[in-house]
This record gives structure tokens, sequence and C-alpha cells, in this order.
């Protein structure tokens, strides 16, 4: 699966949208970051072995606006890659993956102008530190007022 991939994004330099869902390794990630330069959209699930896979995605695809995450197994190191590029995204969302509270409390003080959001059906479990699903977007407008109880804002 890896290699077709790497077949993919190596012979479509002109490929803006790409969905991919289990058995593909950091390798599969590598390719993507490396050859799919003029990647917008991507939606990962159930992908990936480490935070490495995160990294290449984010450091290569330089026009990558959209990040749609789920089941992956990223965690705050590969989110904090990002850094560089999040301000150029419309939105990150990231379920089901790795993260802590206080990874994404780190990414919410690096980039202040970015609104983050944890969105927990775990809200009122204090002792857990893990986070359900990150949604993390630019607004000129600032964080939305309309937020139900499940979802804090950092």
């Amino acid at each position: 699966m890896d290699e077709g991939f790497g077949a993919i994004v190596r012979n479509c330099s002109k490929l803006t949208r790409l969905s991919t869902s289990g058995s593909l390794t950091d390798r599969a990630f590598e390719y993507i970051g490396k050859y799919a330069k003029s990647l917008r959209t991507l939606s990962v699930a159930f992908a990936g072995h480490s935070d490495l896979a995160l990294q290449h995605i984010l450091q290569g695809c330089s026009k990558l606006e959209k990040l749609e995450i789920r089941d992956c197994p990223f965690g705050n190191a590969g989110l904090l890659s990002g850094l560089h590029h999040f301000y150029n995204m419309r939105f990150l969302w990231m379920s089901g993956c790795n993260l802590t509270l206080q990874g994404c409390k780190e990414v919410a003080r690096r980039l202040p102008r970015m609104v983050v959001e944890l969105i927990n059906s775990q809200a009122e479990n204090a002792k857990t530190d893990g986070v359900d699903i990150l949604y993390m977007y630019r607004s000129l407008e600032g964080p939305r007022e309309d937020v139900p109880p499940f979802v804090k804002i950092l």
C-alpha cells in the first residue's frame, strides 16, 4: 500500500485532494510529504505508525489547508511539528488520536490567533488528560460564543 500511494503522489503532481484509510505506514506519509506539493485537502483514518507520519505531512505539504485525522497514533510531537504551518491552514481536525490537554494548551499558547477547541465526551472527568477531539481553525472574529458545555476553547 505504501508504494502504491507513493506512485500516486509521484505521478499526479497536480493532486489537490487525497483521502486515505488504513494499512499505511509512516513511509506512505513520507511520500505524500515529499511529492504531494499541490495537496490542499487531506483526510487520514486508521493509518500511520508514529508522529513521524504527521511530521512528514506538515513539513512537506506547504499548500495544505484542510487536514482531518481520525483514529491515528499521532500525538503531541506530531501536532507541535506543524506550528509553522497552522496559520496558513483553514482547519485541523484530530479525533481518536493520542493528544493530551497539555499538548493542546501548548499549541494554543504558541499560536494565540488560532482558535483551539477541545471536544470531549468525558468533559466532566477531570482526572483524564486525553483529548477526544481537537478542532483548530482561523477566525477573524475570534472564538465562537455559542459553545456547548462539552466544548472547551483554549
